[in-house]
């Protein structure tokens, strides 16, 4: 009968040495993590994108003007202001460009959400309105970073 035995190659000492991970690697690593991560951070504070706040739009024909109304969730309404910028869109062809021109301070509440309205006066040219229509609204509300829209400041 044959009987093999285990023989050992290495001996004790180049055992420990390999079963070890050296210190070095182990502090490059975890500075090339902590460098990332800081990287990562600094780019998402640093990256400012536009913000805006998408709503549908009822526009109704007044006299010869177009009156728009704009329903903005509640929490959101803090972030509009008069004077910004508000592109109307209707059907995703006619893009009518305007500002906010006034914001009603009566908070309206139904089963879904509360809201506010904001309501307009606008003369688009080649645009007439038989009916109301309906239409969807972006309004521009500044810029704002990454950690920001996170923390939702």
């Amino acid at each position: 009968m044959n009987e093999t035995k285990d023989i050992e190659l290495r001996s004790e000492k180049v055992r420990n040495i390999i079963g070890q991970i050296p210190p070095r690697i182990v502090r490059i690593g975890i500075t090339v993590m902590f460098m990332i991560v800081a990287s990562l951070l600094g780019g998402a504070y640093f990256f400012e994108f536009d913000n805006t706040i998408k709503a549908p739009v009822d526009l109704t024909l007044q006299n010869d003007s177009i009156r728009y109304t704009i329903p903005i969730p509640y929490p959101k309404s803090k972030y509009v202001k008069i004077g910004q910028k508000l592109v109307i869109t209707i059907q995703d062809i006619h893009h009518i460009n305007t500002f906010v021109q006034k914001i009603d301070s009566t908070v309206f509440v139904n089963i879904k959400q509360s809201y506010i309205n904001i309501t307009g006066v606008i003369r688009p040219s080649g645009i007439v309105l038989i009916q109301p229509v309906k239409a969807s609204a972006n309004i521009y509300v500044g810029k704002s970073n990454i950690i920001d829209k996170v923390l939702d400041k």
